[in-house]
């Protein structure tokens, strides 16, 4: 169970969101609200020092079996050193009877990061018990901030998600000195009058929402879109980078050591870039990522000096160790904060050093931001998760975007010939180039699979009859492209005994989902803007069919257009059993994110695409 609204001032560290490695899962609303909010209640009180003081109390009603699921265990956790965290639970029941959990058997337990590491975070776990469908499941939770990330800063941001019923919300905050330095944003929230007494102002606000918005497929989830409550002491996001540019200061410092190992790296290499390129290629390839939390080490990066020492460290080590390799060759670069494991394209109104979980660099002398924890990132290509995102340059003071995808900077070409066997079965080859952030999703991808499963992973795609071997190519080699091929037999490819129909994007192997880039699942209307896809997408696929059947009709060639997107099918009979059918998408948005007041008009054109890619081959 997660709480109701999200208080960035808690997030107590910059976890450093790495590149997907699998595409993600497809939006999957719920059939049913599975639980809503009957009672929410949060007070904090905030100091000067950015001390805090923080209650929360939420009672939680499963309304079916998956809201039962969802509610009957959560885990909260909180770093030991910083804060302090105490739980009282307890199940409400129908008939208003109360069972209480006694501290006893709350599970406390270590964090667990999502890659291997360190951490000193502290987790503590409630089990329900005796919940049933019509109970509530009520949490009080008091957290007390004693040492706060930043002396003397104070910022978090409350957000109410539209997706869930919540019958009653409050929000008080306690400001203790000057509530001036205190800035405040509020929107989709009812707020009463401050009052202010011995030293402390009081801001109260109400929220209830008793109608849940549809989720939305690809939909943003920028802060400013949401009922929220924005508080921060800093004025704007030049303070945030002065902030960041205080901790990091001295630690890419360029050692002996490091100076050395740079001239070896660039030993022969006399063109600038060229030389980033080989520094970046060795922190890439040669430092480990390992996430590190420890305290204010979720801020703090390790000296450079001690990264190269060690051979790991997360991504702000990866940073520092990169910033002074390349300082070792007179290459200036900076440290830039970014938001990669969300869809938020926008800053948010309230600046806050806390509204980021990723660090990279940014080269200046070539504008060029690079990731070298993005394991199989080229120098000069982005992962997904960091292009077209919003971020501030630390050292220059300064916010910027970084590059988003486009059909110039990203691509896929597949070229397959698949040959369907009088028993219904096929044989296939396919050829893969990729180029950019698809080249770093398909490296990952085909990396991550063990040799001795492949057979696994083409059964998993085409079938439980399956068998295939990939070829694999330099999975290792940090280029812009990436190709590698498949070579598989499908046990039930088509019915062959007598009339059929074949759709060719479905037979065989096919790395590219052209449905899901346009949007399989296409809502009938749109209330929030929406993450466009971006890239050049192309199949060319020849299939043969066994002597004793012959093709008899092809679905016609067809060009459709919509805004930023081109579809063209073509379709050739070459002969009475083979047929080509060549299929281009180029998705060139004007930025990463679409405008909902625009999907409108485009709709009934994706809506002839995803017919168009369904297209059968009639045969006899």
């Amino acid at each position: 169970m997660s709480r109701i609204w999200l208080a960035i001032a808690f997030l107590f560290s910059m976890p450093c969101a790495r590149a997907a490695e699998a595409p993600p899962p497809a939006d999957q609303p719920p059939s049913g609200q599975p639980y809503e909010i009957v009672r929410n209640d949060v007070d904090l009180e905030v100091a000067p020092d950015g001390h805090t003081w923080e209650m929360d109390e939420t009672h939680t009603r499963p309304l079916n079996l998956v809201g039962l699921q969802a509610l009957t265990q959560t885990t909260l956790s909180y770093t030991e050193g910083y804060q302090r965290l105490q739980i009282l639970a307890y199940t409400l029941k129908k008939d208003g009877r109360r069972i209480d959990i006694p501290d006893s058997d709350i599970l406390k337990g270590t964090g667990e990061t999502s890659a291997p590491g360190f951490s000193d975070v502290r987790t503590m776990t409630v089990v329900f018990p005796n919940l049933e469908v019509g109970d509530e499941a009520v949490l009080i939770t008091r957290i007390e901030q004693v040492k706060p990330w930043f002396p003397g800063v104070f910022a978090s941001t409350i957000v109410y998600p539209r997706d869930t019923v919540v019958r009653e919300a409050t929000l008080a905050l306690t400001t203790r000195g000057d509530d001036s330095k205190f800035h405040i944003t509020a929107s989709g929230v009812n707020g009463e009058q401050p009052l202010s007494a011995g030293g402390k102002t009081r801001h109260v606000w109400h929220y209830h929402n008793d109608t849940v918005q549809t989720p939305e497929p690809g939909a943003t989830d920028d802060i400013q879109d949401q009922p929220r409550v924005e508080v921060t002491t800093l004025s704007d996001y030049k303070s945030v980078a002065g902030y960041f540019a205080g901790l990091f200061a001295d630690k890419a410092e360029v050692t002996p050591d490091i100076s050395s190992l740079a001239g070896k790296l660039t030993a022969g290499i006399s063109d600038r870039r060229a030389q980033a390129r080989a520094l970046y290629d060795w922190v890439s390839t040669n430092i480990r990522y390992v996430d590190i939390v420890l305290g204010a080490g979720g801020f703090i990066p390790h000296a450079a000096a001690d990264v190269l020492k060690n051979g790991y460290g997360d991504c702000k080590d990866h940073v520092m160790l990169l910033k002074a390799l390349l300082a070792a060759k007179g290459i200036k670069s900076a440290s830039v904060l970014i938001r990669a494991g969300a869809s938020q394209f926008r800053l948010p109104d309230a600046p806050s050093p806390f509204l980021f979980d990723h660090l990279i660099n940014y080269i200046p002398e070539f504008d060029l931001f690079v990731d070298s924890t993005a394991r199989y990132a080229a120098f000069d290509a982005l992962p997904a998760t960091d292009a077209g995102k919003p971020v501030v340059v630390v050292e220059e003071g300064r916010t910027a975007v970084t590059p988003p995808d486009t059909a110039a900077s990203t691509s896929i070409s597949v070229k397959s010939r698949i040959t369907v066997n009088a028993d219904g079965s096929a044989d296939g080859n396919a050829d893969v180039e990729t180029v950019g952030s698809n080249a770093i999703l398909y490296r990952a991808i085909m990396a991550a699979i063990q040799p001795d499963r492949e057979n696994d992973f083409f059964r998993a795609l085409l079938g439980a009859d399956s068998t295939g071997k990939l070829g694999r190519g330099d999975t290792g080699a940090l280029t812009r492209d990436y190709a590698f091929s498949a070579h598989y037999h499908v046990g039930h490819a088509a019915n062959i005994a007598g009339p059929g129909a074949i759709s060719v994007l479905s037979l065989g192997f096919h790395p590219i989902s052209f449905p899901s880039l346009i949007g399989t699942n296409l809502p009938v209307r749109r209330t929030r803007d929406y993450v466009c896809a971006a890239g050049l997408y192309r199949d060319t696929s020849t299939i043969t069919l066994p002597g004793h059947a012959s093709i008899s009709t092809l679905p016609p060639s067809q060009v459709i257009t919509a805004q930023g997107i081109r579809l063209a099918v073509t379709y050739e009979k070459v002969s009475p059993q083979t047929v080509r059918a060549q299929t281009e998408l180029r998705m060139d948005p004007a930025g990463p994110v679409c405008p909902a007041s625009g999907y409108d008009q485009i709709r009934p054109q994706l809506s002839r695409m995803i017919g168009a890619l369904l297209a059968q081959v009639i045969y006899q």
